[in-house]
């Protein structure tokens, strides 16, 4: 078979991204700094090599041909009934995304579609997920491609002006099991006693958004925020006003917002092993120091010299003592650590080539064509 006679469509995470807006670098949604450059590159490569690439939803509206067709999901699930039993495609990977107590129907759902599929990828490990699953979990893990691969020089080299940042989104978890949503709240409690902190992100004028699917119409959810909205006026929620009280607005990039600090509170949405995401590195590229708290294996992945380990610390006063003890010397040699690393083998694994590999070895195993 010849690399033209072949064409790659992948779903989405969101259907915010299908029409092929998945390949568009510049996205104004709130997730980050240019989020879809692993999904650009990755068409560019194939492009290179003949074989085209586009959203799954192109092959909904295409009747069955001769063509080989390639189906990866990114853990979006509307297309993949319709596209599971075309005789023209092979249902190549599905790719679990979101984590299990921000999308746990994805994971009820993960034992039917392994049948379907020939690959199932996620951050994590089989072991961590089953509880999630409910069954046995045939799973290859990966590394989350980031949209860079060095530091932004400007921002990185700028003076540090502030002393700590935290840019997340106002939402409550799906589930409360291993979750750090109300942590990173606590956090931000403590430190904005003494004005300490500043808070960026989406919602934190409103009530907090619970994340992942729910079968209640959109009309009954509207409804039960405005019922909180009015509760709160009369009984605020204690951290969510401390929140707003440190609250900026909205974050105009990740890297110009982190680049005015010296520290960013850094943690994931809950304590997964393998779970690690772009909040780390966003801080590495913008030479901000995180403080992380997530994956129990982080080490792992990145050398514990390129950030500041939550877990070390008994207390968010321990922490705070931690901070305050630091000279310009150990904040220079965190910073440099990271840019080093970034530099490194270690980062291969997390990088937009090592994506494009992945999808190689896809295509050759399944089509026998070498990309």
């Amino acid at each position: 078979m010849r690399a033209s006679a072949i064409t790659l469509f992948i779903d989405p995470p969101s259907h915010h991204f299908l029409g092929d807006r998945l390949f568009n670098l510049e996205d104004d949604r709130p997730v980050g700094d240019q989020m879809n450059a692993p999904y650009v590159y990755l068409r560019e490569q194939f492009a290179a090599a003949g074989i085209e690439v586009h959203t799954a939803d192109y092959l909904c509206q295409t009747p069955t041909s001769s063509r080989r067709n390639v189906y990866v999901s990114m853990g979006y699930l509307k297309n993949f009934e319709k596209i599971v039993n075309r005789s023209d495609t092979v249902v190549s990977a599905f790719f679990a995304l979101e984590c299990p107590i921000v999308e746990p129907s994805l994971y009820r759902a993960l034992h039917g579609i392994q049948h379907h599929c020939k690959r199932i990828f996620s951050w994590s490990e089989a072991a961590s997920l089953e509880q999630f699953v409910g069954h046995r979990l045939q799973l290859e893990s990966f590394c989350w491609p980031q949209s860079f691969e060095r530091v932004h020089e400007t921002i990185w080299n700028q003076p540090r002006t502030k002393f700590l940042v935290m840019i997340n989104s106002n939402k409550l978890p799906r589930l409360y099991i291993q979750e750090l949503y109300t942590e990173r709240r606590k956090a931000v409690e403590y430190f904005g006693r003494t004005n300490e902190i500043e808070l960026y992100g989406p919602g934190w004028n409103d009530p907090s958004n619970r994340v992942g699917k729910t079968w209640v119409p959109a009309t009954v959810r509207r409804i039960q925020r405005e019922i909180v909205r009015r509760w709160q006026w009369v009984f605020p929620d204690p951290l969510l006003e401390a929140a707003r009280r440190v609250y900026r607005g909205r974050a105009s990039t990740k890297a110009e917002v982190l680049g005015q600090y010296t520290f960013a509170l850094c943690f994931e949405n809950m304590i997964l092993t393998g779970w690690i995401t772009e909040k780390i590195f966003d801080c590495f590229f913008a030479g901000t120091i995180p403080i992380y708290w997530g994956a129990p294996n982080i080490t792992d992945r990145i050398p514990a010299e390129c950030f500041i380990d939550m877990r070390r610390f008994s207390s968010y006063p321990d922490l705070h003592a931690y901070l305050k003890s630091l000279d310009a010397n150990a904040i220079r040699t965190y910073r440099q650590n990271a840019r080093d690393f970034l530099s490194s083998p270690q980062f291969k694994p997390f990088s937009k080539d090592a994506f494009v590999d992945m999808f190689r070895k896809i295509i050759r195993e399944d089509t026998g064509v070498d990309v």
